[in-house]
């Protein structure tokens, strides 16, 4: 059995659902057309009902009425047979007319072809006085078989036929409506399929009209963009991430192959190599660190995320730490004059992490003489802390690419000044993990000022 695939459940969906109309609608129009004929027809047997009792009245009438025969009444009644067999010319196929006396009992009746026992459709019942019979009831019945009872059938029959019609219309219909919707479908399906790791950069074909399938073309695609810069970003990590654990390895390598030929004949080619080795085992060992640091910073934030610090507690204990990076530059902080606290939904870990990488790249880059200026204030439920520096500033050029990872400014290349292009990335993912931001405005010359907003606590 093939398995109901959507396409399937769509045609089942759409034939079910027009079955359904054409049930309603065909079933609305028997009961309209039956309520109509059964009204019709009991106007019609009043009508002739009230015809035979005028008839029945008439003084003409009456030697028909007091004809001997054995009658099914009392007293005269019993030998005077009433006789209807008169009427029989105007009655319809399938119809009866009797007359009843008080208690019920036929005093005579005529019938117009067979009559099924029991087989009674319409009734109508009139009233009347007569002689010797005294309080009559003329009954006229009708089994079923007039032409609008046969006409009701018909309906009943042909809207069966056309429901029938519908059902298998409803099927080819919805077979045609789900293949023809399901095409543009399809076709995205084969292009995705078609997209490999190596072929992000093509893009689905999004249909020109304004509708649902344009709406999924285009989600797509941003889905497409998103991992293509995933991708250009991971392989461009690793190719940084090699270069830079490869420098070290291969001072280390080099070192240790001087020991190996000259160092146990000169300390100082030793003493030299073993600095050196261990200089760049540190570096190897801060990288690492910092990889990992990255790698925890943009996972999904942990249960505890409400965690909360102050950020004037974490700037006073971490300026008394920084001001040696570059002692010949003006720190200025002036704490919270006012006593204010200033509660951050961040960890305190996390928001000295951030602000030690911000004030030391601040520090760092800000020559001889200049100043690098801390303040913070709160607004609309957010802490706004700002980093400004008269340092070397950053090209227009260089400024978009600032927290991509590895990326280091052409004045931070030099291996002296330390950096390895992970700091800003690291504060950047560690903000955005506790829901804050950071933006960072630069003149080449002139000076960086880095806005960090903090969620309030």
């Amino acid at each position: 059995m093939k398995p109901w695939t959507f396409s399937r459940k769509v045609s089942a969906s759409i034939a079910l659902t027009a079955l359904a109309v054409a049930a309603v609608v065909s079933g609305f129009v028997y009961i309209t057309f039956k309520h109509w004929t059964d009204s019709q027809e009991t106007r019609l047997l009043d009508a002739k009902l009230k015809q035979f009792e005028l008839q029945i009245g008439e003084v003409e009438f009456l030697p028909s009425l007091l004809k001997p025969g054995f009658g099914r009444g009392s007293g005269a009644a019993a030998v005077l047979k009433p006789d209807l067999s008169g009427f029989a010319s105007d009655l319809d196929e399938g119809q009866v007319l009797q007359m009843l006396d008080s208690s019920g009992r036929v005093l005579a009746e005529v019938v117009e072809g067979e009559q099924e026992a029991d087989a009674v459709g319409y009734k109508a019942e009139k009233e009347l006085s007569l002689p010797i019979y005294g309080l009559v009831r003329l009954q006229l019945t009708d089994s079923g078989h007039s032409q609008g009872a046969t006409a009701k059938k018909e309906v009943g029959r042909l809207l069966l036929m056309g429901l029938l019609l519908a059902a298998g219309m409803a099927i080819a219909a919805g077979g045609i409506v789900a293949r023809s919707a399901l095409k543009p479908i399809r076709s995205m399906i084969g292009e995705v399929r078609s997209i490999g790791t190596n072929s992000l950069s093509r893009r689905l074909h999004v249909p020109a009209a304004e509708d649902e399938l344009q709406q999924l073309g285009e989600t797509f695609n941003v889905f497409l963009h998103k991992l293509e810069v995933s991708f250009d970003q991971q392989r461009r990590f690793l190719a940084d991430a090699s270069h830079e654990l490869k420098t070290p390895l291969a001072i280390i390598e080099g070192h240790t192959h001087m020991i190996q030929r000259w160092g146990k004949k000169s300390p100082e080619v030793l003493d030299e190599s073993l600095v050196f080795m261990m200089d760049e085992t540190r570096r190897m060992k801060e990288l690492i660190a910092q990889l990992l640091l990255l790698a925890e910073a943009e996972s999904q934030a942990a249960d505890g995320g409400d965690e909360t610090c102050n950020l004037r507690n974490t700037l006073n204990e971490l300026l008394p730490q920084t001001v040696h990076v570059n002692p010949e530059v003006q720190l200025e902080y002036d704490g919270s004059p006012d006593g204010q606290e200033m509660l951050a939904r961040i960890p305190g870990s996390a928001s000295y992490q951030v602000l030690r990488n911000i004030v030391e790249n601040a520090l760092k880059y800000t020559p001889e003489g200049g100043s690098v200026t801390i303040r913070h204030h709160l607004a609309d439920g957010q802490v706004i802390l700002t980093v400004a520096d008269t340092g070397i500033g950053i090209s227009p050029e260089q400024l978009p690419h600032i927290f991509d990872r590895f990326y280091r400014t052409e004045a931070s290349r030099s291996r002296t000044r330390g950096g390895s292009g992970l700091g800003l990335a690291i504060a950047k993912a560690i903000m955005e993990r506790h829901g804050g931001s950071i933006t960072i405005d630069s003149t080449q010359g002139q000076g960086t000022t880095v806005t960090l907003r903090f969620l309030g606590g």
